[in-house]
């Protein structure tokens, strides 16, 4: 076996930190089917059975005028949709959309398997980064923790990551969480609203940071998490009157249902699928018949509950096919679609976090889900958020975007010329032009894990990939300042709407 010219390694190890350039691999899933045709079309039917003959309680005032004006039946106190309603419906809404950052590189285009990666969790606790100790998370955390986001590659959209628990009032809480996540980072906004009203408050604030350039002023540069039903099978009033003002005011809604596999939904796999399915498209429908123009993404989220104890298993071994099932059925659907994948039990970014959350958001994107929401920094089953996980997490998301990205297979890339030239030559690539042309567009390069030989990593101290993202998390806080918002702009939305940021 040939050796490979000493030189040539070292030239390729002094070039480490220009490969650190990063290439933002696109990523693409719908290749794995756990599911065949029939079975999803099993599926399709269960689901327009419960829609037409189990329907759903607790229904709004709002709601029932919009379902019932439309043709929707209302029958001793629960909605029934038609499945004509129901399939037009899907076939109206399966269509591209985007969702907007602040800054164009940050635009997310959704017109059939493409994939992203963002936070989530709305936790009531954090990890703090200093200590180590888990403490009630504050409005300055969601803050941070958005400037943190701003600066990893591989997370493509901030959904609101805690609740700043030192806000007193409900309407004060919903507008200074919106507003901390669009000062920390020029990515998309995912964020929730807990009264329909606030929603018009929600809307001006955005109309004073459009005003800022003409291009923003028709961009999407938040989306609204709904949680209209509590299953089993019942609307959340509050929930539905905010999709449905969310939808009045334009901004894109998503659909989102929460449901525990044993617990609020059916045991069996198959039934809590349907019915996760069915309480989220009653969701979609509503948004549907308030405007037929709504941006409604379609968010299934069976959750697996551990049966010994009722309490969700975000890690547990069944949570990665139940959301591959649901990623599937909404790509047979056609429709822009998200779901939560990383909830790991873990407390700590540890190796039982890795491979939870890694085996999880792996099959969510491989099954075509568009937007996976937890993916980075949820700990403690979606009760904690912890910084140092996040820039842990954001390598693995980059191994996993990296493997969903297509692969070119052409008279070039096969590199037939290559092979014999090598061949009959020194035995070895590593000295071809393309080698050292595609070391940066071909390949991805970590930033806290560690490939130093077992020497070299010794000689620097033997450090541990938490103490490691540690000092990450350190650099990004301490060193940057957000500037995609004019100072001016921050402090007139501050005075206007009496915030805390």
């Amino acid at each position: 076996m040939p050796k490979i010219d000493d030189k040539i390694s070292r030239r390729r190890r002094s070039n480490t930190k220009d490969i650190e350039e990063k290439t933002k691999f696109k990523s693409f899933g719908g290749t794995l089917k756990v599911l065949d045709q029939n079975e999803c079309e099993q599926i399709h039917k269960a689901v327009l059975y419960i829609l037409s003959e189990i329907g759903l309680s607790e229904i709004s005032q709002n709601t029932s005028e919009v379902a019932s004006s439309a043709g929707a039946l209302i029958k001793n106190g629960r909605l029934y949709f038609p499945k004509s309603m129901t399939e037009d419906a899907i076939a109206s809404l399966a269509h591209p959309l985007i969702l907007h950052g602040q800054e164009a590189k940050n635009d997310l285009p959704i017109s059939g398997k493409e994939v992203y990666f963002g936070t989530g969790g709305a936790t009531p606790q954090i990890v703090d980064f200093k200590t180590g100790e888990f403490r009630d998370s504050q409005l300055n955390d969601l803050y941070d923790n958005a400037r943190l986001v701003e600066h990893l590659e591989n997370v493509d959209f901030f959904s609101r990551t805690v609740i700043a628990r030192d806000i007193k009032t409900q309407k004060s809480l919903d507008i200074n969480t919106v507003f901390a996540c669009l000062r920390g980072t020029s990515k998309h906004i995912m964020t929730s609203v807990s009264n329909a009203n606030d929603v018009k408050e929600i809307k001006k604030v955005l109309d004073y940071i459009r005003s800022e350039e003409q291009k923003k002023n028709n961009k999407n540069l938040i989306s609204l998490n709904t949680n209209h039903v509590v299953s089993p099978l019942r609307f959340d009033p509050d929930s539905c009157d905010v999709l449905i003002e969310g939808v009045k005011s334009g901004l894109p809604i998503n659909v989102n249902t929460f449901a525990q596999v044993g617990a609020s939904s059916a045991v069996t796999l198959a039934g809590a699928i349907a019915q996760t399915l069915a309480e989220t498209m009653a969701g979609m429908i509503l948004g549907w018949l308030v405007d037929k123009q709504a941006i409604l993404i379609f968010g299934p989220r069976p959750m697996i509950t551990d049966l010994r104890t009722g309490a969700i298993s975000g890690g547990s071994a069944e949570q990665p096919l139940a959301t591959a099932m649901a990623g599937q059925m909404a790509q047979y659907y056609g429709l822009a679609n998200s779901t939560i994948s990383g909830a790991t039990d873990s407390k700590l970014p540890d190796a039982q976090s890795g491979f939870e959350k890694a085996s999880n958001i792996q099959m969510a994107a491989l099954s075509g889900v568009n937007l996976i929401t937890q993916a980075c920094g949820s700990q403690a089953s979606l009760m904690a958020t912890s910084f140092v996980a996040s820039v842990i997490d954001n390598d693995m998301l980059g191994i996993i975007r990296r493997s969903g990205a297509k692969v070119e297979v052409n008279k070039t890339t096969l590199a037939l010329d290559s092979i014999k030239d090598v061949v009959n030559g020194d035995g070895h690539f590593l000295g071809q032009p393309e080698t050292y042309e595609r070391m940066r567009s071909d390949y991805l390069y970590p930033i806290v894990s560690d490939r130093r030989s077992h020497q070299d990593w010794k000689d620097a101290g033997s450090p541990k990939l938490i103490d490691t993202a540690k000092t990450r998390v350190e650099e990004i806080l301490s060193s940057t300042v957000p500037t995609h918002l004019k100072l001016e702009t921050i402090n007139e939305i501050n005075k206007k709407f009496e915030l805390t940021n």
